[in-house]
């Protein structure tokens, strides 16, 4: 999971209007770990952390579709508008945290961006990277992401072939299995309150 995590960090913010896909991913790389390489006592502050990450990825995430996506069409439909609204904030919270808990290990790890290709109309696409790690084995991080709004935004990475969103699924299926997107909520409100105790 720390790869996953660490793969998520790395898509930060400033994502604008006409910014090629593979543009955007560069740049949002350079807004989370540019502070970081700067001044490294931020990796021992969370609430500086969370203020990095929140406002660099966040913006640029399509968190409800990842919501959706992660959950599955069907536990989807059966949420009611305010609990899919409750099931995103506190989704947000939870990759928040674990965000920010990976970044404050960052030491010198390098992105390797591969060559990008697009059709004029793409509405979706891939933008293939690879973290290589001195210490440990590279990582292929294969980003997906949408055409919306005019922006393009993310909605799923590939990690060495396995998808962000099916891992997620994989991982909440016992809550939804349970009681559907109300205990996922539930769950993830007790994750996202226990982080927050132990920062005191």
């Amino acid at each position: 999971m720390l790869k996953l995590f660490l793969s998520l960090l790395l898509f930060s913010a400033s994502a604008l209007a006409d910014t090629a896909p593979d543009a955007v991913v560069k740049q949002m790389v350079d807004d989370v770990l540019s502070p970081i390489r700067q001044d490294r006592s931020i990796t021992k502050d969370p609430a500086r952390l969370d203020a990095i990450v929140d406002a660099s990825v966040f913006p640029h995430l399509d968190l409800e579709r990842l919501s959706r996506l992660t959950v599955g069409k069907d536990y989807w439909k059966q949420a009611t508008p305010d609990d899919r609204e409750k099931l995103v904030g506190e989704y947000h919270m939870f990759l928040l945290h674990a965000f920010s808990d990976v970044i404050s290990q960052y030491t010198d790890q390098t992105i390797l961006y591969l060559p990008f290709r697009m059709k004029p109309d793409a509405k979706e696409v891939m933008v293939k990277t690879v973290v290589m790690d001195p210490r440990d084995e590279s990582t292929e991080l294969d980003y997906r992401l949408e055409k919306a709004g005019g922006s393009w935004l993310i909605y799923d990475v590939d990690i060495d072939n396995m998808s962000m969103i099916r891992i997620y699924h994989s991982n909440f299926g016992d809550a939804l299995t349970e009681g559907g997107v109300n205990r996922l909520i539930g769950m993830l409100h007790e994750k996202n309150l226990k982080v927050e105790a132990s920062r005191k």
